[in-house]
């Protein structure tokens, strides 16, 4: 059966918890069976977000030092550990009914890491998945994170892409519990990052085609 393409929403700019809110009440309305599935792009001040396995240490400032740093932090029910979100970072959350459109959280998980490599690649950056470290990679350093959540059949959260990201604030966490460095496309193209608009418009491309069936020939 073929599915419908995704509804794509543009938030702008939007702080962590009202994005949350909205996606939640999305959420709610698609697990009713309302609605299409939604490619939700948006962007975040600086904020911190911790998954359901995360652990206290996996962030590396104390209150005083995250104040300071103007970082808020966030316990959410995505899978994953700690993770940030800051301006220059292309972040995509998925709303998706997954019987609806024949998926399971695997292959949606490999649906979604084939799209943001695409992206990459759209705009000259080589990466690729990890079969023991969800995300997408170049070269051991990581460009995207990828951490979702499943209740009632549909999906929550989604994917962070580093686009032009100050990659000095992975510094303050042990970001999804691993000690690798971070990279961006700014810094993997040596300074021609695409603007958030392209960024998000290749990733959105590359979901829809990795995760929308085709209609019978």
């Amino acid at each position: 059966m073929a599915s419908e393409p995704f509804k794509r929403i543009n938030w702008g700019l939007i702080p962590y918890p009202q994005a949350l809110e909205r996606m939640r009440r999305l959420h709610a309305a698609r697990a009713q069976g309302k609605g299409r599935d939604m490619l939700i792009c948006c962007e975040h001040p600086h904020v911190l977000t911790l998954g359901r396995h995360a652990e206290p240490g996996h962030i590396l400032l104390n209150d005083e030092e995250l104040a300071a740093k103007g970082l808020s932090v966030f316990n959410v029910e995505r899978g994953g550990q700690v993770t940030y979100h800051g301006p220059g970072q292309a972040v995509v959350y998925l709303v998706v009914a997954l019987m609806r459109r024949g998926l399971g959280v695997r292959r949606l998980v490999e649906g979604i890491t084939q799209a943001v490599c695409d992206a990459a690649a759209d705009f000259g950056v080589k990466a690729c998945g990890d079969p023991e470290r969800p995300g997408a990679w170049v070269a051991g350093r990581k460009l995207a994170a990828i951490g979702l959540a499943v209740r009632n059949g549909v999906t929550m959260h989604g994917l962070a892409m580093n686009v032009s990201t100050n990659l000095n604030y992975f510094g303050y966490i042990k970001a999804c519990g691993l000690d690798a460095a971070t990279t961006s496309l700014d810094r993997e193209s040596g300074g021609h990052a695409p603007t958030m608009s392209q960024a998000h418009d290749a990733l959105c491309a590359h979901l829809d085609r990795e995760l929308t069936q085709p209609s019978p020939a």
